[in-house]
């Protein structure tokens, strides 16, 4: 069994940069990085003097036809991936591709039908399922759900029997961004789709991920599909999870909460670094370090004091916190994520993340994004869930 693997990176921009070629430098398993290609010259080049990729191009035929290249990393746009997927399909080129998958359910489809006709491992870079304080956050709201316990001062008015609404979980998903951070490619409605089919993909993914067999049944989303939104997404056994995102927040406090509360108790992650478990017995929090950390003897402290502390000092060392971003970067679940991609390539076990999943999510954002038109819940339609892909 080969046990090391050459790569091909496709697309490398600020992401490629800020992750891909990091995580795939660093990965045992990743004997070398053959290519860097991109439209632009000059990502690429920069790309190849940073990672010490050996070849540079503008055409990933030159990449996917390459004999010595087993997998490519794919960071282009939203609105680029299908020919890109199809010819890696065709020539055996495993592939691990940013989210998502693609823009329209059209386009995922004939992605899914290229990937039935071949062998090949993809998984789409839905990382925040693969995030070490995700994973635990799911593991104790798994084990309460299955053996529920409470602390011995816990607030009961009047013992009784539990009503449905008191069976179910609930997910609270809160992001706050700054509008200013934002591409303009991601606003544009036929290239990135709007933040919806851009960042909403991960969060109504999640939800997807954490309640595993339980379908989605209606979607409601409401705002704007630009930039600020809310989707509430309704599952067949009364699971809800709710998102809330705003672009008039600041990153001087990190972008992402989530809340689990299911029996009586409390699970909360926040933005990566620290979990707070609530209303039952056993571990009260958990932390968890930084993916990238070059502001370590900042803070001795874990968890989001922590952090808040570090990024302050990140702050203090630039003008342009861009330029210092890269320099401390919670543990979001890339590496995660495509080291699982290449342990699945290597034995035939499955991804993190595989393109039926990728095109669910596709799907959901678009249903969002159309029920924000309309102004009203919509279904989500068994056939359409469970997609049929002729071989």
């Amino acid at each position: 069994m080969k046990k090391e693997l050459v790569a091909g990176q496709i697309g490398c921009g600020g992401f490629a940069r800020q992750w891909h070629g990091r995580i795939a430098s660093k990965n045992p398993h990743i004997s070398r990085i053959k290519w860097a290609c991109d439209i632009s010259g000059e990502n690429a080049k920069s790309y190849a003097r940073e990672f010490n990729a050996e070849q540079v191009t503008s055409s990933f035929m030159d990449v996917l036809t390459d004999p010595e290249v087993d997998i490519v990393l794919i960071a282009t746009s939203h609105s680029a991936r299908v020919p890109i997927i199809e010819t890696a399909a065709q020539n055996g080129k495993h592939v691990f591709c940013e989210k998502p998958l693609a823009v329209s359910e059209r386009d995922c489809y004939d992605i899914l039908r290229a990937l039935k006709k071949s062998s090949i491992k993809l998984c789409v870079n839905y990382n925040r399922r693969s995030a070490p304080a995700m994973v635990a956050l799911k593991r104790e709201w798994l084990k309460h759900r299955e053996n529920p316990r409470h602390q011995p001062w816990q607030y009961i008015e009047n013992p009784r029997e539990k009503l449905i609404e008191e069976k179910i979980t609930d997910f609270l998903i809160r992001i706050q961004d700054e509008s200013s951070s934002f591409r303009m490619v991601h606003l544009d409605p036929y290239t990135g789709g709007g933040l919806i089919i851009g960042e909403a993909v991960h969060w109504v993914d999640l939800p997807c991920w954490l309640f595993d067999s339980d379908r989605p049944v209606e979607i409601h989303a409401w705002g704007s599909a630009r930039m600020r939104f809310g989707i509430y997404l309704s599952f067949q056994s009364g699971n809800a999870a709710t998102i809330t995102s705003s672009p008039n927040g600041s990153f001087d406090y990190p972008k992402e909460m989530y809340e689990i509360a299911c029996g009586g108790a409390l699970f909360r992650m926040e933005s990566y670094v620290e979990n707070q478990y609530y209303g039952r017995p056993g571990i009260e929090r958990e932390f968890f370090p930084p993916a990238v950390d070059a502001y370590e003897k900042a803070s001795d402290r874990e968890g989001l004091a922590g952090y808040l502390e570090k990024h302050n000092q990140r702050a203090r060392n630039s003008r342009n916190l861009r330029k210092e971003w890269n320099n401390l970067l919670y543990d979001c679940g890339v590496e995660e994520s495509f080291n699982g991609f290449v342990n699945a390539v290597l034995y035939n076990t499955p991804v993190p993340c595989d393109a039926i999943a990728g095109y669910r999510a596709t799907y959901l954002a678009n249903l969002a994004m159309k029920s924000i038109e309309v102004n009203h819940p919509l279904p989500v339609a068994v056939d359409r869930w469970d997609m049929y892909v002729e071989g």
